[in-house]
């Protein structure tokens, strides 16, 4: 895109796998993820902190043969599928179709949610699907959106009210202070 004849029909398209379209997609600092037709997930760019939801912190889309069919879908969870999905900085968001946020990626300012001081979900094998926990949003409480900033994401709930979690160095969180949420199980839910 910085040079004469690289836009338009010279510009290749994103290999999302045979007979998939995207949906819907979303850009962050590092990594890119998109849901697919049929409700997936699948994100490339840096796997830093697990940011891609594929298990590890390899890079996926910087070398032949990683897209398309290669490229594995997120693993959301049985029976799962995906609404919209965000990407931060180094961390991804999906609200899922029963109404329920799962974060995965960099959790160093408590931006996914998980009320832990983990330092990281999706990083390696066996942290995704059902074994990634759903964000506490409060009791009978659902997700109608989710977005995430640099290191921090917020969600409107199924009554119209808005939840932040994560970094709040500038306020971001819009709760009257610098004080971060997300780390521990105290800052989530109720």
């Amino acid at each position: 895109g910085d040079g004469a004849g690289e836009m338009g029909d010279a510009l290749p398209t994103v290999d999302l796998g045979t007979g998939r379209t995207a949906r819907q997609i979303t850009a962050g600092t590092w990594h890119t993820c998109a849901v697919l037709d049929d409700s997936s997930v699948k994100c490339w760019g840096t796997g830093s902190y697990g940011a891609l939801g594929s298990g590890d912190q390899n890079a996926r889309g910087d070398a032949t043969g990683e897209m398309g069919d290669a490229l594995p879908t997120v693993d959301l969870g049985t029976g799962r599928r995906a609404l919209a999905v965000h990407a931060g900085e180094q961390h991804t968001c999906a609200l899922l179709d029963d109404g329920t946020v799962k974060c995965w990626g960099r959790n160093t300012d408590g931006e996914l949610g998980l009320g832990s001081a983990v330092m990281a979900r999706g990083a390696y094998a066996g942290e995704m699907g059902d074994n990634l926990p759903t964000v506490n949003l409060g009791t009978g409480r659902t997700a109608r959106a989710v977005e995430t900033g640099e290191s921090y994401t917020c969600a409107i709930l199924d009554d119209g009210t808005v939840k932040c979690w994560g970094n709040n160095f500038y306020g971001q969180l819009g709760l009257g202070d610098t004080t971060g949420r997300g780390s521990r199980s105290t800052h989530m839910g109720d």
